[in-house]
């Protein structure tokens, strides 16, 4: 970074706005903002490569309150997709407009702008496979063939990439979660009923339908459903279907119906991707059918004073109003209408089988109002999102919706349940046709549970967090201001850290443990159940050998505010060393170290495996001799004792002796008297 500054409170100097070096190559200048280039979730600036100055490049900068692309970035980093607007390089540094580290993109810069930006666009029906459907259709297969979803695709973002407005291109698609900057109307119905971070990653289908809406939105010359409102859109999609709610009654070209339909059919498993573009685009006929969003009832339904016809609409509203729809599941008239008017036996019957379930089990979580509209919400519509408390996601949109709700609220609650209670299993038993990627979240959502369950640090709700987030920073509020995606910067951002935290907290909270635990991929385990330890000096010691392992293994560089902070914690460690010369020793010793801004030496210190042998060793010999010089003593009183009661003894036979010859004495005179 060449900005020279640090986080902080307010208006950035003219110091503060010097161009930021990226990868020691790109310069980002702040003071040159390129408003035309914005994307929704990121700010567009001036760029330049100083390898080769007359490449055409701009900047992104992030939102760091987003999980970015990282995968994403990763994998087409390189691929060459000429209709795609394809991304250079990329770095966390500190951006002094919001004054806090965020990531900056560097992108190929599109010199004939946005399409929409020059005046209005036109282009004839017999152009548009040619000049746009073509090459973009062909940029989307060369994603797929990489396994990445572009989900991104709308109207406003797609670009000229030459000056004279010929080669149109993609744009963006690394800035923000899949799915998350989309108008509801690009959405297959399905996605676009979870919010804009649940929508999922989704797949080369999805960026096929969104496709089509932009093209339809070319040929109106206007937003599709933007009347409308995205309320509105979803309920006619659901109602009506896909190509009848976007096309309405407009005149589309008749070359065009085909493929629009195909790419706008509510069947995921028979909506066209990009090989059936392809195939279309080589004059093959295919005449896709176009079957309804749902199921439908011939008489409406009426929940909360609005009638519905459309079984996955009316899951939907259940979702939203859990009290009531519990109750509308358990009268008798939503039991006749999906019998005699939807005419699904089938359906009634896994519903009642869910009430009986419940009313079994009344007073449980599984007999919970919740849990009933949730599990009967899956069973009318399997295709759309999970629904469970106000929480709604995609399948493979858990983690950034995840992401998002904790960001949002503070409060990781109910991710924890769905964890906890297997809600996803429900989902995932309720698919009738087989996909190969199910199985594969089944199996993610398994080893989540398995880490939830361990509240060891390292483990438990944060964990999952990360994750399933392989994107977003370090959550801990120790961090928040420096965006830590791996472990190579987390030491440096902890010691940043130690200027502005209270010094009083330790630097590695159960946030800190669970981002090592999932980014850093060596074996922690030790450290691990040091931390977890019920007693205090461990766990220091547990916290020091971890981070020192992290510097050591990494070959930070010193780190003296992070030193500093460990050393204000090492309290209970130092005192469980029985020698008080050898705590004073290291008191005496741990500035020293602090001032080289070396963990690992500071862990030597501490837990030194011969000073610890010497002192254990001296305290054995300590109580030893201890023990030997009480036994003395005792012995010493045992045998005074003795003496004693062997003199009083000796005492008491002389005095008996004497006695006797005192007597004889006597009586012997007695009789001497008598006979003379």
């Amino acid at each position: 970074m060449d900005a020279g500054t640090e986080p902080g409170d307010g208006i950035p100097s003219a110091e503060s706005l010097r161009p930021i070096l990226i990868k020691d190559r790109f310069a980002v200048d702040p003071k040159t903002p390129l408003p035309d280039l914005d994307s929704p979730s990121a700010k567009a600036f001036m760029a330049e490569d100083r390898r080769d100055i007359d490449r055409p490049v701009f900047a992104l900068i992030c939102n760091p309150g987003l999980p970015t692309r990282l995968g994403a970035m990763t994998s087409l980093r390189g691929s060459g997709i000429k209709a795609l607007v394809g991304v250079l390089e990329w770095e966390v540094e500190f951006w002094p407009l919001i004054r806090q580290r965020t990531m900056i993109l560097i992108l190929e810069r599109p010199l004939g702008g946005r399409v929409l930006q020059k005046g209005t666009f036109r282009i004839s029906e017999y152009d548009l496979p040619r000049k746009v459907i073509e090459p973009l259709a062909g940029a989307l297969q060369e994603m797929a063939s990489i396994g990445v979803a572009h989900r991104a695709i709308r109207r406003d973002n797609l670009f000229f990439m030459d000056a004279g407005r010929q080669q149109i291109a993609f744009g963006e698609c690394y800035s923000s979660p899949p799915g998350y900057d989309q108008p509801a109307v690009y959405e297959p119905a399905e996605r676009a009923m979870a919010p804009p971070a649940g929508r999922g990653v989704g797949n080369s289908r999805d960026d096929a339908y969104a496709f089509a809406v932009a093209i339809v939105g070319l040929i109106l010359d206007k937003e599709p459903g933007a009347v409308e409102g995205s309320e509105k859109i979803l309920a006619e999609k659901l109602e009506l279907g896909s190509y009848a709610a976007i096309t309405g009654n407009e005149n589309l070209p008749l070359s065009l119906l085909e493929p629009l339909r195909g790419m706008l059919g509510d069947d995921p498993q028979q909506r066209w991707g990009p090989e059936e573009i392809d195939l279309w685009l080589s004059g093959r006929k295919m005449s896709p059918q176009q079957k309804r969003a749902g199921k439908r009832g011939q008489t409406p339904l009426t929940f909360m004073g609005r009638p519905y016809q459309s079984v996955r609409q009316l899951a939907d509203a259940f979702s939203k109003h859990v009290p009531d729809a519990a109750k509308a599941i358990r009268h008798d008239s939503f039991d006749t209408w999906l019998r005699r008017s939807v005419e699904d036996v089938n359906l009634a019957n896994a519903i009642k089988n869910v009430l009986d379930v419940a009313n079994a089990q009344a007073g449980s979580f599984a007999g919970s109002d919740e849990m009933i509209v949730t599990r009967v919400a899956i069973l009318m519509d399997p295709l759309g999102p999970i629904r469970f408390k106000g929480f709604s996601f995609m399948v493979d949109g858990f983690g950034a919706a995840f992401a998002m709700d904790l960001l949002r609220t503070g409060d990781p609650q109910i991710p924890a349940e769905i964890i906890a209670k297997d809600i996803p299993d429900l989902w995932f038993q309720s698919q009738l046709a087989y996909a190969p990627e199910a199985s594969i979240h089944q199996k993610n959502f398994s080893q989540l549970k398995i880490v939830l369950n361990n509240k060891d640090p390292g483990f438990g709700i944060e964990r999952c967090l990360y994750e399933s987030n392989p994107s977003l920073p370090c959550q801990s509020p120790l961090l928040l201001q420096e965006y830590v995606l791996d472990t190579d910067h987390l030491l440096p951002a902890l010691d940043r850290a130690a200027n502005t935290q209270d010094l009083k907290s330790k630097p590695l909270d159960r946030h800190v443990a669970a981002f090592i635990t999932a980014r850093f991929k060596e074996d922690i385990n030790p450290h691990l159940k040091a931390l977890a330890s019920e007693n205090p000096d461990t766990q220091t010691i547990g916290m020091l050998s971890l981070l020192a392992f992290i510097q050591w293994k990494l070959r930070v560089e010193p780190v003296y505010g992070l030193a500093s902070w460990v050393g204000g914690h090492l309290g209970p460690a130092i005192n469980a060393y029985h020698s008080r010369s050898t705590r004073k020793e290291i008191e005496r010793e741990i500035p020293r170290l602090v001032r080289r801004g070396s963990l690992p030496e500071l862990f030597d210190l501490m837990d030194n495996a011969d000073r610890r042998r010497e002192d254990i060793e001296g305290f054995e010999d300590a109580v030893a001799e201890f023990t030997a010089a009480e036994l003395e003593i005792q012995d010493i009183e045992g045998r005074g004792e003795e003496q004693l009661t062997k003199a009083e003894r000796t005492g008491q036979q002389a005095a008996a002796m004497g006695s006797i010859l005192v007597t004889m004495c006597i009586v012997m005179i007695l009789f001497m008297i008598k006979v003379f």
